[in-house]
């Protein structure tokens, strides 16, 4: 079992970073932040005759990685009603992936959303996008779990969380 955790935000030890790790405790896991990688924006290349990829940045490292886990968790902050454009511009290249083969049937992904002006409304596009990107790549999307946050350390204070942040960590004990 090898379970990823994609910490979109541009704070390693913020309210994102800090609700994976939380999600995560006593289950091993690796983490990566996607702001420590380079990553260019999708090429759709399927009317040129060259190949769908782009070998000059990180993304080909991190879905070798992608490759090896069964659980993925994305974690994202909210960031003007949407993900952190690290997330999006990493999903945008499952395309590249898709187009050569890449094997995403069957891989679990769970969604951790933190955001400050009730993000369970207004971020709800998040997990749509993600939702229907799993159906499309056949990976089961294991559910959502969106957190209200402002301040830096108010994830590692609180004390309670949304039913649905347990039902996703009941989830990934029963595959450790």
């Amino acid at each position: 079992m090898t379970v990823l955790l994609f910490n979109a935000s541009a704070r390693k030890q913020g309210n994102t970073a800090t609700l994976g790790e939380r999600l995560l405790t006593d289950i091993p896991h690796t983490t990566i932040h996607l702001m420590d990688h380079h990553l260019n924006f999708v090429q759709d290349n399927r009317d040129t005759g060259r190949p769908q990829a782009d070998p000059t940045d990180d993304y080909e490292s991190l879905m070798a990685q992608f490759a090896t886990a069964n659980d993925i968790v994305l974690a994202t902050p909210v960031y003007w009603y949407d993900m952190a454009a690290p997330l999006k511009v990493f999903m945008d290249r499952w395309f590249d992936s898709y187009t050569n083969g890449f094997p995403f049937a069957g891989k679990r992904v769970y969604l951790l959303i933190v955001g400050a002006d009730q993000p369970e409304i207004k971020a709800a596009g998040i997990a749509n996008a993600v939702r229907y990107s799993c159906a499309w790549l056949k990976m089961d999307f294991c559910g959502v779990t969106t957190v209200t946050a402002d301040g830096p350390h108010d994830i590692a204070a609180m004390t309670t969380f949304p039913a649905s942040f347990g039902a996703l960590r009941l989830n990934l004990e029963k595959i450790v």
